[in-house]
């Protein structure tokens, strides 16, 4: 038995779904490349779960999925479907037996990294880049470390958990069930913003994290340049309503003094003397390239998804200057007349989620 077949075999451990997975992936091996076929089934997959919840990017999605289907002969495709079929099977199988929250059922597996661990068994990681995934058992201990017995999320209700570079979302997969072993409700007491560099590390989080019920909102971006791409949103995110939870539970701060006519009018003039007043702000999307001037932006809600919009007429109140992403986004979405603080790299990062 070669390195290779070992590696995939210690991968599978006894599970037989994850073994299917493996072993329909070979049989891609003759006419693509392994690295192509991973990719382009996590894609393909979260789009399918993306369409049903994400009406607002159901029509450039759906088009991405005609294009990389359209690479595969049908039996090929089915072969996708099989593997997907494969996937919530394996997780259908491991949320069962870990029961009811706090009940102690916990197996040896747990809920596991299966995309992660069938990622590194089949040698698909970026090593120049030091692309690793952390092994789940590490992840899990050091969640149940943090998450003790639950107590703290008690009393706050809730907790939030960033990952700047989430890769396949291990880390937020092992706090999920730490929090199930401490009696808590992950769907209701957890939710998680991921942000990957990666479009194959974002689709990855995706998948799992939809396919475990855990409210996240996984972004295609860069955590350091507040670059977005991409925003994905899981389903658990979108029925059981975490945009306007998280929105109530932000703090109330002081409110800004009142601008006089005539304070407003010299700022106005003000602006337009400064070049710097005229910044614009490109946004890449699924659909496109979209400029954002200030002032002409605003951006509503649609159900629990946050959709941008270029019009003035529909009540919102117009932005100021912006010198980023995360601040453009922090004055559409707060209360109005509200100060806030300059936020972390962590805050950024929320708020680039639920723009």
């Amino acid at each position: 038995m070669g390195r290779q077949q070992r590696k995939e075999r210690a991968a599978s451990s006894g599970d037989p779904h994850k073994a299917a997975i493996i072993k329909l992936m070979r049989e891609f091996t003759h006419s693509h490349d392994p690295y192509t076929v991973f990719a382009d089934f996590v894609e393909v997959s979260a789009i399918a779960i993306s369409s049903k919840v994400d009406q607002s990017q159901f029509e450039a999605r759906e088009k991405r999925y005609l294009e990389i289907v359209g690479k595969y002969k049908r039996e090929e495709v089915n072969r996708f479907a099989a593997m997907f079929a494969e996937l919530q099977m394996c997780y259908r199988t491991r949320i069962d037996a870990i029961g009811d929250p706090g009940s102690g059922h916990e197996p040896a597996s747990g809920l596991g990294d299966v995309l992660g661990e069938i990622f590194m068994a089949l040698e698909l990681g970026n090593a120049r880049a030091g692309q690793f995934f952390t092994p789940y058992s590490v992840s899990l201990l050091m969640a149940m470390m943090t998450v003790g017995d639950g107590t703290s999320i008690r009393e706050q209700g809730f907790v939030t958990l960033q990952e700047p570079a989430c890769g396949s979302a291990g880390m937020v997969v092992a706090t999920a069930q730490a929090m199930h072993q401490a009696g808590l409700n992950y769907p209701e007491t957890l939710h998680a913003t991921c942000v990957d560099i990666d479009p194959r590390c974002v689709h990855m989080a995706y998948v799992q994290l939809s396919l475990m019920g855990i409210p996240a909102v996984v972004v295609h971006g860069n955590a350091l340049s507040l670059e977005v791409w991409s925003v994905w949103y899981t389903p658990a995110h979108v029925l059981v309503g975490w945009n306007r939870k998280l929105r109530r539970s932000r703090p109330q701060l002081p409110v800004e003094p009142e601008v006089s006519p005539a304070d407003e009018a010299g700022m106005s003039q003000s602006s337009l003397e400064s070049p710097e007043a005229a910044t614009t702000h490109d946004v890449e999307t699924d659909s496109g390239t979209c400029r954002l001037h200030a002032g002409d932006t605003a951006v509503c809600e649609e159900s629990d998804i946050a959709v941008a919009v270029e019009d003035r007429s529909d009540g919102c109140a117009p932005l100021t200057v912006a010198s980023s992403l995360a601040d453009l986004f922090e004055q559409v979405t707060k209360e109005p007349g509200a100060k806030r603080t300059e936020p972390t790299i962590f805050d950024r990062i929320g708020q680039m989620t639920l723009f």
